[in-house]
């Protein structure tokens, strides 16, 4: 019911402004200004009736839950990505960032970008075209004396 109000609503808001639009044209308009605020608070209240019948058809857990951003600053989406790489042997791709952490493919190739950028690592292209990220602090160290044989 509230989604049927709400729909009238919004139209009876547009038909306002389109009729205060039409008055404008044919130079009659006298409270053009007015009839136009008038009609956006009805096509936004409907609009928003709208919205809150659509969310009450949501499971009360998914209804009542309030909107998350990202709960994680920058440094600990770096920290996060660091510590993947680390566990990877100091090289990871963007598919296996994302998979390992809760960033988007998006976000994880945003953050390495800019780790890149910063000098944090190299990049490094496959034959198959694949990013390859390599963090050479990161790396596992050869033993000592395998260093001095070189």
């Amino acid at each position: 019911m509230k989604s049927i109000i709400g729909w009238a609503l919004a139209a009876f808001g547009v038909f306002g402004i389109g009729s205060e639009i039409d008055k404008l044209i044919k130079g009659t308009a006298e409270h053009t200004f007015a009839g136009t605020i008038l009609g956006a608070v009805f096509v936004l209240g409907g609009m928003a009736l709208i919205r809150s019948a659509r969310r009450a058809k949501l499971p009360p857990e998914l209804r009542d839950a309030p909107v998350m951003r990202s709960a994680l600053d920058a440094r600990d989406v770096e920290r996060v990505v660091l510590t993947c790489a680390k566990e990877h042997g100091g090289r990871v791709t963007i598919a296996e960032v994302a998979a390992a952490t809760q960033l988007s493919f998006t976000e994880a190739k945003e953050v390495l970008e800019e780790l890149a950028r910063a000098g944090a690592c190299t990049v490094d292209v496959t034959e198959n075209g694949a990013f390859i990220y390599e963090f050479s602090g990161l790396m596992p160290r050869e033993p000592a004396r395998a260093a001095l044989k070189s």
